[in-house]
């Protein structure tokens, strides 16, 4: 009878620790950043070109991201995996259009945990294990020598370039063998060096980066285009394929295309 317990409890305690130990498939996925792109079963749609997005990391049990006007941070156990979305803190800035947040927020403070779906995105999942938000995968990480050859500047702070028929396609060329970037703004040539890997493999800055001197008829690309430079901190690949580079918020803000 006695023998017969401690197997009982050996196998209880074996259970136990199946039960919470950290799925690998699942844990690989939440030390990456998400997409939130449904809430209590809407499709979020933004107006600002900057989708509401979720991180996690688990080396330093923090959840951080962007709930579509103010930056969100809070915390995950890295043990058990589990999410405390209750006590999420935010900034606090005022937006003319509050109702994404409000939707991404709603679902977020219900959320308890999550469920990895055969298509790859993350499901967060109430109490009841109802589904409340659908993510999907921010970005692929790509080696750095990916970034080799010419890219058509398609979005800066998440909007589309205006072009005229007249002016030439602003783009950006790396060499990643001599770690040199140039390219065009449409109107000045740009030119300067590249500094990768400092603070890991994504990690990235063109804080060198200038342009010759004409003056244009309508400069404001090339000024947004400039200021996106010097503030890109770190990149990746977008489901579409192209080129993201993110600032040191992990906000979207330079978009290239092959």
């Amino acid at each position: 009878m006695k023998r017969n317990l401690i197997v009982a409890a050996a196998l209880c305690a074996m259970a136990f620790t199946a039960c919470n130990k950290p799925q690998k498939g699942l844990q690989e996925a939440l030390n990456s950043e998400w997409n939130i792109t449904e809430a209590d079963g809407n499709a979020i749609k933004t107006t600002t070109g900057q989708a509401p997005y979720i991180g996690f990391d688990l080396k330093e049990g923090r959840i951080y991201g962007y709930s579509g006007c103010n930056r969100i941070m809070g915390s995950i156990d890295p043990k058990t995996q589990k999410p405390d979305f209750q006590r999420m803190g935010s900034t606090m800035m005022a937006c003319p259009d509050m109702e994404t947040e409000s939707k991404v927020l709603a679902a977020l403070n219900k959320a308890k945990d999550f469920k990895q779906e055969k298509d790859g995105s993350l499901a967060l999942l109430d109490e009841k294990g109802n589904k409340v938000a659908r993510l999907e995968k921010r970005f692929e990480d790509m080696a750095y020598a990916e970034m080799e050859g010419e890219w058509t500047i398609a979005k800066v702070f998440g909007q589309s370039l205006k072009t005229t028929k007249d002016s030439k396609a602003p783009a950006l060329s790396f060499d990643t063998k001599a770690n040199k970037l140039s390219g065009t703004t449409g109107c000045n040539r740009i030119m300067g060096g590249i500094e990768q890997g400092k603070d890991g493999p994504r990690s990235i800055s063109f804080g060198q980066a200038a342009t010759t001197r004409m003056a244009c008829p309508d400069m404001e690309n090339e000024n947004n285009i400039m200021t996106a430079l010097a503030q890109v901190k770190s990149f990746g690949k977008l489901k579409n394929g192209h080129l993201a580079f993110f600032n040191n918020s992990g906000m979207l803000i330079l978009e290239l295309a092959r």
